[in-house]
């Protein structure tokens, strides 16, 4: 029996317009109704994840892939920041590989490039909904941007030398994912042993400790509300999700999901455009009446 349910937000919890649909939200009500916990495991910030759901629902968060975990009252339970050693050399092939990256503390979201921080939303809002333009996608950024909790600073360099500052992830966006993104993730995972390497979207690389994964995070959740792994069901589409996919009792691939998902999932469910969360959970509800 399914007792906690961990959702992935981009491309899984949230449609291709970036939004929670009526229907997702209606489904996670039934689920905490059917005595079914509900968690958001993102790759996202609290303050950024949060709202999505329009203050309609109220679960547990494991966010920043697993560097922050808060339970449904929204205390924090669990922090992994990166080393401020590997920090460091992170950054250091950041540079090497002329990407934009932005800086995730334990403070807010920062940002050297307001600009930057906008095309490349706008670049993922086009792949998301092949059919929009370019020029339209910059626009609803734009408008975005506006809502989003970001901070923007000529430099980072008084967050890198300020011991108070928790650096919990650090995001580097490019749109050359083969020519860019891949040698430089190769080039992190070989030669920094205590980071973790990730993605969530085809733009981006995504660096966290190693100890903060969703798959780790959510295990860890789970024991101590006495649920063991075969009670978990986990969805996702994107390797950050990976380690939550594998290691949860159930383990569920968006049919968006990329190949490396689908391969470790034991379901697949719809797309993230057609409420594939909620028809997997509609499902589960039903099944476990029937049991």
């Amino acid at each position: 029996m399914i007792k906690l349910i961990a959702s992935d937000m981009d491309g899984t919890l949230l449609n291709e317009k970036m939004e929670v649909s009526d229907r997702n939200i209606q489904a996670i009500k039934d689920a905490q109704k059917a005595g079914i916990e509900f968690l958001i495991a993102t790759g996202r910030g609290l303050s950024e994840a949060k709202p999505f759901l329009r203050n309609q629902v109220h679960p547990g968060y494991i966010t920043l892939n697993g560097a922050e975990v808060f339970d449904s009252d929204e205390k924090l339970i669990s922090s992994n920041p990166i080393s401020a050693e590997s920090q460091n050399k992170v950054v250091d092939y950041f540079h090497k590989y002329n990407v934009y990256f932005e800086v995730v503390t334990d403070k807010g979201i920062f940002s050297n490039d307001r600009e930057a921080r906008v095309n490349n939303l706008a670049n993922l809002l086009v792949k998301l909904n092949p059919g929009t333009s370019f020029k339209q996608a910059l626009r609803d950024t734009q408008e975005r941007v506006k809502m989003m909790p970001m901070n923007f600073v000529d430099s980072y360099d008084h967050i890198f030398n300020d011991k108070s500052f928790k650096i919990m992830k650090l995001i580097g966006f490019n749109e050359h994912q083969h020519r860019v993104l891949a040698p430089m993730k190769k080039e992190i995972t070989k030669n920094i042993k205590d980071v973790v390497v990730t993605s969530s979207s085809p733009n981006n690389v995504e660096v966290n400790s190693v100890d903060a994964q969703k798959g780790i995070a959510l295990l860890q959740y789970a024991k101590k509300r006495n649920i063991s792994p075969d009670e978990i069901m986990a969805i996702g589409d994107n390797l950050n999700d990976y380690s939550m996919i594998r290691d949860a009792g159930i383990g569920v691939a968006m049919k968006n999901a990329i190949p490396a998902i689908k391969e470790i999932a034991q379901v697949e469910t719809d797309n993230n455009a057609n409420d594939g969360v909620a028809q997997i959970i509609e499902k589960t509800i039903e099944d476990q009446k029937q049991d």
